[in-house]
């Protein structure tokens, strides 16, 4: 049986002290760039797996951190869940993932649990975790990320996807085609994500000179059914509307299923923009919605590298935004699209 590799072995190979070595593969104490690459590509080399237990013991962390999640299941959260973990896992830090399922007695009663395990940082994934930071205390005195437009930028390490952004690109992209007449259908008003997409709707339409159709933003959920209600209003509303940038692909396709029942064609009559590729990984010849990727598995990766900064005494309280991928599709650059492309 091969002798497995110690730290001594790695120190002696890298030419470097036993306490050197530690502190370079530790990622704790002064050490120079260079000497800790050398000790990591060391120990590499060697297939050293370091003792976690000792590890702790030297350097006071448990190496855990928790995952903690308001609805671990819903689309939003799973992407970032799994990008955070996987991130996590190649640094060798152990993720402790508690799905709360929007219950707030259990959210306080993980948060407990987490603070027993003496984990060294916490990540607050899902759709709404301002319970979290409401029910995290002063005194938790960990570093904890939240992955989410919803946390406070000003007291909190945020990262979260660049709704502003894409709200920017999607009125511009429509702009650009010389749409005249683009609304914007969405959901609740005052959701973070929500008013951030309508905020850079509304810069674009600006900039370029131009009001937004129907006096303003549409209001409504992110279900299908309300992109068929918003496409029977603006019909009967009876005012010129050539484009929409509607705030998920589901009240898109809500849109198109009802503009395609009245004969009003896609993107030849109304061109249609919608928000986070709902149709990815469909066997299709081609892209059939104008759509953003949020690209919620980098954010999770990102939040999760800003969490072990921040355990490590790097980084400050502040948002850091991730540009979600834009892609062009049938329903706004052709051509027309029919209901088996979509439904």
């Amino acid at each position: 049986m091969t002798k497995r590799a110690s730290m001594s072995d790695v120190a002696r190979a890298a030419g470097v002290s036993l306490t050197t070595a530690s502190r370079a593969l530790g990622g704790v104490g002064r050490v120079s760039p260079e000497t800790r690459a050398k000790v990591i590509a060391t120990a590499e080399r060697l297939q050293f797996q370091p003792d976690m237990i000792a590890r702790s013991f030297v350097t006071g962390r448990s190496f855990i951190v928790g995952v903690l999640a308001e609805h671990g299941q819903g689309r939003f959260s799973m992407p970032l869940i799994v990008g955070a973990t996987d991130l996590l896992g190649r640094e060798n830090i152990a993720a402790v993932t508690l799905d709360a399922h929007g219950t707030p007695r259990v959210l306080t009663d993980y948060l407990k649990r987490l603070r027993s395990r003496r984990i060294d940082g916490i990540l607050v994934v899902g759709d709404d975790p301002n319970r979290a930071s409401l029910v995290l205390s002063d005194d938790f005195a960990v570093p904890v990320v939240f992955a989410s437009s919803s946390a406070t930028p000003e007291t909190d390490y945020v990262v979260a996807p660049d709704n502003r952004g894409a709200g920017r690109i999607a009125a511009e992209h429509l702009i650009g085609l010389g749409r005249r007449h683009v609304a914007h259908v969405t959901a609740a008003v005052h959701e973070p994500a929500v008013d951030a997409r309508a905020a850079g709707f509304a810069d674009a339409m600006e900039s370029a000179g131009m009001r937004p159709a129907l006096g303003g933003p549409l209001y409504g959920s992110y279900l299908q059914r309300w992109g068929t209600d918003a496409a029977e209003r603006i019909i009967a509303s009876g005012e010129p509307v050539d484009a929409i940038f509607a705030a998920n692909d589901e009240i898109a396709i809500g849109l198109f299923a009802t503009f395609h029942r009245h004969g009003i064609r896609v993107p030849d009559d109304i061109a249609i923009v919608g928000y986070d590729n709902r149709l990815a990984g469909v066997a299709r010849p081609d892209d059939p919605l104008t759509t953003f990727d949020p690209q919620l598995t980098k954010v999770g990766e990102r939040a999760a590298e800003r969490l072990l900064a921040a355990i490590g005494g790097d980084g400050e309280p502040g948002i850091e935004y991730v540009e979600p991928k834009f892609i062009a599709g049938r329903s706004t650059v052709g051509p027309t699209l029919e209901p088996y492309d979509v439904l």
